[in-house]
């Protein structure tokens, strides 16, 4: 119960307080106006559809472990949201998901959960690196100030991160690590099958995500061609997914980063915070608070 209590708490008060200053970023008029409805209405449906495919996504990667109905996954994944909105890089998310499950090994789950993460910011990754060298080719006048980050660090980040994965799993796959067998045979319960299903899940949801972005760039007046936008969203999601951040500063490194690289196609820094700050409002927050519903259904000992 204080657990419970502890975690309504935290997320409620963090809630609370990033939005008590919404209303001097957002231009709430704006949203509805007449020629941005639509546009707000899409990004609204579009958080339904976001945390639907990552729903579907939990659903098959736990399924070696529990099986359970996709009104299931998506209360885990919604009070995973909810425990994960007030902590480092939001790593708590596992937390909600394996807590609400009923049989699992709860140290199985977590790296179930672990390997959907990846196989996202694989994709971010993937998807940054692209548009970097996109822009770097057919759009080169970005890369003529100091604000944009050099091609060797983008590179350095990029490779680190792959030797990391390389050594992760090489490790995990050696067989002498027989005392760690239970907790290593997870990543061999699915098929590579099933791991193309899960890696495309991914692929939909950064685009789901990435539409949303660009809508709420418009509502808020910052038009660019697609390619160009949508090559800055992606390196957008790619710096702040390898950026450290901590639950106080969360909110001000996205939109930090979002200033550095749409700077580029805007001349006031308004709009850039207004479209940041909405995106994190309808894909995190409103799901965080729908997830404390299902606080109460968490599952921290046996004995409950």
């Amino acid at each position: 119960l204080f657990i419970k209590s502890a975690i309504l708490f935290f997320s409620f008060y963090y809630i609370y307080d990033k939005l008590s200053g919404a209303p001097l970023i957002l231009d709430l008029p704006t949203l509805f106006s007449k020629n941005n409805w639509l546009f707000t209405i899409a990004i609204l449906i579009l958080m339904f559809v976001n945390w639907g495919i990552e729903a579907f996504k939990w659903k098959l990667l736990i399924a070696p472990l529990e099986i359970i109905d996709f009104k299931s996954s998506l209360k885990g994944v919604l009070l995973g949201v909810t425990v994960s909105i007030f902590t480092p890089n939001r790593v708590g998310e596992f937390a909600g998901r394996i807590f609400f499950l009923e049989k699992a090994d709860k140290i199985q789950a977590t790296i179930m959960s672990l390997i959907g993460s990846v196989l996202q910011l694989l994709v971010t990754v993937i998807a940054g690196v692209l548009a970097f060298f996109l822009l770097e080719k057919k759009y080169y006048d970005f890369f003529q100030t100091e604000q944009f980050i050099s091609t060797n660090l983008l590179l350095f980040i990029f490779v680190l991160l792959v030797v990391l994965a390389m050594i992760v799993f090489t490790v995990l796959k050696n067989q002498n690590l027989s005392r760690f067998k239970k907790y290593i045979d997870p990543f061999k319960l699915h098929s590579s099958k099933n791991m193309n299903v899960a890696f495309n899940l991914s692929i939909l949801r950064y685009i789901v995500f990435s539409i949303q972005y660009y809508l709420a760039l418009k509502v808020f007046g910052i038009n660019g061609g697609a390619t160009i936008v949508f090559s800055l969203i992606a390196l957008a999601f790619f710096v702040t997914s390898v950026i450290p951040t901590f639950a106080l500063t969360e909110i001000a490194v996205r939109s930090g980063v979002a200033i550095y690289f749409f700077g580029t196609i805007s001349t006031t820094h308004a709009p850039i915070l207004a479209a940041s700050l909405f995106l994190w409002i309808v894909n995190l927050a409103v799901p965080a608070l729908i997830g404390m519903v299902f606080v109460r259904k968490l599952k921290f000992f046996k004995s409950q």
